[in-house]
């Protein structure tokens, strides 16, 4: 299995570097905004908290949460390039295929991530140390989540366009009901209460977390409802392409 899954990796490294755009867009986006969005998170900061940290965190989840349909389009690109069905009749199975597909996505996600919070480091001293090996565990948590959100997406939806809509009004919303874009002591408290439905809103509470050994058992909650999530919609992803007919949708 781990041979089928480096020779599909592989393929999907060939073809996300042929097509950057995308994400090199998204990444620009994130480090720009994040400049702008600082002080807004600075004057609405909880006493105790660090703005430039919420800062860094809403923007991290905020850039994968737009990127969530790269990854299901790594899946219906092989539908439209009449690929999908010689790609399951091959030696790897469904999960070496799903794996496959998502690992340069998480390495992706992570390096970006990771970049973020050293844009935050240098410009506004975010005490990276201070997170230690949290950060870089909540940065592979976050990324499995919705690396596997949408593979399951393009495995279950039949279009580019049901998936685009799907993923961006889902990020929307998942953005809004974070606390991604605005925190969400600014916004109206009915939010708040649906805000822990979402898993950006996990993602948020983890970063915030992550530098405050106090907040350990917070930060451990958030990493197991992220990994939790990933594992619902991976397990969603394969039990799709196993399903008989895939081929030829």
């Amino acid at each position: 299995m781990l041979r089928d899954t480096a020779v599909v990796a592989r393929h999907t490294v060939v073809l996300l570097a042929r097509d950057p755009g995308t994400l090199v867009a998204y990444a620009v986006m994130s480090a720009v905004l994040m400049v702008v969005v600082h002080p807004i998170y600075e004057r609405l900061a909880v006493p105790g908290t660090s703005g430039v940290l919420n800062a860094a965190g809403g923007t991290a989840v905020m850039f994968t949460l737009l990127a969530l349909d790269v990854a299901g389009e790594q899946l219906l690109a092989e539908r439209d390039w009449h690929t999908w069905a010689r790609l399951r009749a091959c030696a790897a199975g469904p999960a070496a295929i799903l794996a496959g597909k998502a690992l340069p996505l998480l390495a992706l996600f992570v390096v970006f991530q990771g970049l973020l919070f050293a844009e935050a480091a240098w410009w506004f001293g975010l005490d990276l140390a201070a997170g230690g090996w949290r950060l870089p565990v909540l940065w592979l948590a976050w990324s499995s989540c919705v690396t596997a959100v949408g593979l399951a997406l393009g495995a279950w939806l039949r279009s580019r366009g049901r998936l685009g809509a799907v993923a961006d009004i889902g990020a929307m919303i998942m953005m809004g009901l974070s606390g991604a874009l605005v925190p969400l002591d600014g916004l109206p408290g009915w939010v708040a209460d649906l805000a822990p439905a979402t898993p950006g809103y996990w993602a948020v509470r983890g970063f915030q977390s992550a530098v405050s050994v106090s907040a350990s058992g917070a930060y451990a909650h958030a990493v197991a409802v992220l990994t939790a999530v990933a594992v619902v919609a991976g397990t969603a992803a394969v039990v799709r392409v196993l399903l008989p007919g895939r081929s030829r949708a």
